[in-house]
């Protein structure tokens, strides 16, 4: 399998938006992509099915046919950390349903997916999200938010990511709140002086997300970067 994992410095910088943009670049150059957020929390219920946002989101956006419990194959009500969420609807996590999920895929494929919050999320009291991207072996993307304490959380995650032999493609600055504060100027330049790592995009607010949005969005993501995996 190849692809790429989308993790984040944090909860909430947009990891579900990249992991679309990234599917939509790959797919406009004539890539078959396949998406997979094999955990999701905060689920929706209804009529006894818990309803994965993020995961229908990533269907959609790629017109893929592969059911709901494929692509988000553990789902959970409670809006909290996995482990958490799991212990509150005790519910242990089985990490193996998360390799079926993937069963099947090949190499003429390439597969996005989006992890749950950042690195040191627990998904059971001994597996954590890193554990997951060494597990499947795929270049990690990292989503940072552009606004004042990125460096510190950046520099964090690449450090971690460093010590636990996670190769990184590079880095997605994305704009979540719609205003910059006066960091934004210099976050980019700072964090690409410090690390060395590449930074694939800079990505805007959107008031409107959808496969057009993105498409646009696309083409300024720096392919040079990305095709080295693909």
């Amino acid at each position: 399998m190849k692809g790429f994992f989308v993790t984040g410095t944090d909860t909430g910088v947009g990891k579900t938006v990249v992991s679309a943009l990234m599917a939509v670049m790959l797919m406009e150059k004539g890539f078959n992509v396949i998406v997979r957020k094999p955990i999701e929390t905060g689920c929706t219920a209804v009529n006894n099915t818990l309803i994965p946002k993020d995961g229908l989101f990533l269907r959609t956006i790629t017109g893929s046919t592969e059911a709901p419990d494929v692509i988000t194959p553990i789902r959970f009500v409670h809006p909290l950390a996995p482990l958490a969420a799991a212990t509150a609807e005790n519910s242990p996590i089985d990490i193996t349903e998360i390799y079926k999920s993937f069963e099947g895929i090949d190499n003429s494929s390439v597969t996005i997916i989006e992890g749950v919050g950042g690195l040191l999320v627990p998904i059971t009291k001994t597996f954590f999200v890193a554990d997951l991207i060494r597990k499947l072996n795929l270049p990690a993307i990292l989503v940072s938010s552009n606004r004042l304490g990125t460096i510190n959380h950046t520099l964090l995650s690449l450090e971690y990511m460093k010590n636990k032999s996670i190769t990184v493609a590079g880095i997605v600055f994305n704009n979540t709140a719609g205003e910059h504060d006066m960091s934004a100027n210099t976050n980019i330049g700072l964090i690409r002086q410090l690390t060395g790592v590449p930074v694939i995009a800079a990505v805007p607010f959107l008031d409107a997300i959808d496969y057009n949005t993105l498409a646009d969005v696309a083409k300024t993501v720096d392919y040079g970067i990305i095709k080295g995996y693909v």
